[in-house]
């Protein structure tokens, strides 16, 4: 009987759209860089531009996300390590030390893409979705 009642409540949780998938937001460069994939540290490295250049030579370009969504703190936090205080800081302390400029904020996921298909040393973050309807290469996906 237990076994029936649990069956029923799964069965009915799945067809209803109850379990709760979780969303993805991807990494996104360039089709022409080189690169075919990173690992959340090396995405980190470019973003923070600890790495300034790419294997190619290009100066990465990193796009942040001006809106405190979940994708920007999914990013912030699973990939960067910080919280957006700490990042905003973080950028205030490279302007001051080596004039280092922070990343271009974009409103949105479309203007993320637009950054990173016009410049060969762009990186940013987008919804999953974004990033493969709109042929730009994706190098890291995250589950937030």
């Amino acid at each position: 009987m237990l076994r029936t009642h649990i069956g029923i409540s799964f069965l009915t949780l799945v067809l209803t759209g109850q379990v709760a998938a979780a969303d993805e937001l991807a990494v996104i460069v360039n089709v022409a860089n080189t690169t075919a994939a990173l690992d959340a540290k090396a995405v980190k490295a470019h973003f923070l531009k600890t790495l300034s250049s790419w294997r190619s030579g290009d100066r990465v370009r990193s796009v942040d996300q001006i809106d405190a969504t979940p994708k920007r703190a999914a990013f912030l936090a699973k990939v960067l390590g910080m919280s957006p205080t700490e990042l905003e800081r973080y950028w205030i302390e490279k302007q001051y030390a080596n004039a280092e400029t922070p990343p271009a904020k974009a409103p949105d996921d479309a203007t993320v893409i637009r950054i990173v298909k016009t410049f060969k040393g762009a990186i940013g973050f987008v919804s999953k979705e974004a990033a493969e309807r709109e042929g730009v290469k994706v190098v890291l996906i995250l589950q937030y």
